[in-house]
């Protein structure tokens, strides 16, 4: 299982033959290989595709719409990377709104579990501007904190009310957060 470069996207992923890239879903079969990367790419930039390869990872195996990281930072929530099937275009890089707007709040304080299988029927969560903007339904966040780190959120975000999301899924994306940590500590944001 060969890294290979997307020809669509440059994406670096990690895949086997057969399969999409996690970013644009263009058929990686015959692509070429890490070592003849993507115009463009550089190494100093490779913490980036780190994250874009976890987000993915994460919204394929949950089957989720969006998969992002976002940044906690002066009352606002702001998207530093995401990756989506373009179902829920509000989401995207750079995007930014204020934190008491946001599921990402609840979770930190304590208010809401790291899954919600139906925002749209949580009565703390329907009113949000975010779930009855985007119609947000299901959503999984887990906290991405340490020394060097500003407050992070890795959550994956879908259109469809999710009842067989579990404390295993919610265990999945911890397991993540470990992966991003390092890549983002790498970037310094």
């Amino acid at each position: 299982m060969p890294y290979q470069s997307c020809p669509a996207c440059g994406l670096r992923t990690y895949c086997v033959s057969g399969e999409e890239c996690p970013r644009c879903g263009t058929p990686l079969d015959g692509v070429r290989r890490a070592s003849d990367a993507a115009p463009g790419w550089r190494a100093d930039s490779e913490a980036h595709g780190a994250v874009e390869r976890v987000l993915a990872v994460a919204r394929r195996e949950l089957r989720m719409d969006v998969a992002m990281l976002t940044e906690v930072r002066d009352g606002r929530e702001e998207v530093r990377w995401v990756v989506g099937n373009g179902r829920m275009p509000a989401f995207v890089a750079g995007a930014g709104v204020p934190l008491d707007d946001t599921i990402c709040k609840r979770l930190l304080d304590g208010t809401i579990a790291g899954v919600v299988p139906d925002a749209a029927a949580d009565a703390v969560l329907r009113d949000l501007p975010v779930v009855r903007g985007t119609g947000l339904r299901a959503y999984i966040g887990v906290p991405v904190s340490g020394a060097a780190l500003a407050r992070y959120v890795l959550c994956c975000l879908a259109l469809e009310a999710r009842p067989d999301l579990s404390e295993a899924d919610l265990r999945f994306v911890r397991g993540l957060v470990e992966s991003v940590r390092s890549a983002v500590e790498r970037t310094g944001a």
